[in-house]
């Protein structure tokens, strides 16, 4: 069991890292972040980004369980 949730957590590692490349990275850096400029890109996103955007989300949440259940599971 431990194996199968080990190579499930690899693909899901590299899953999402190759989703995370593929998002359209913000131009305005660690400043918007930190409360310089608009806050507007959350209601803007929309197509193929918002997609990627949900993917993204439920890869990491998929990631954090698997990583838990690994640290559960004895080998």
């Amino acid at each position: 069991m431990f194996w199968i949730a080990f190579v499930i957590f690899l693909l899901v590692s590299v899953l999402l890292t190759v989703i995370v490349l593929m998002q359209e990275p913000k131009q305005s850096g660690l400043g918007e972040g930190l409360g310089g400029g608009g806050g507007g890109d959350f209601s803007t996103m929309g197509g193929t980004a918002s997609g990627l955007h949900k993917t993204t989300i439920y890869l990491a949440i998929s990631w954090g369980v698997l990583a838990l259940l690994l640290g559960l599971i004895p080998r």
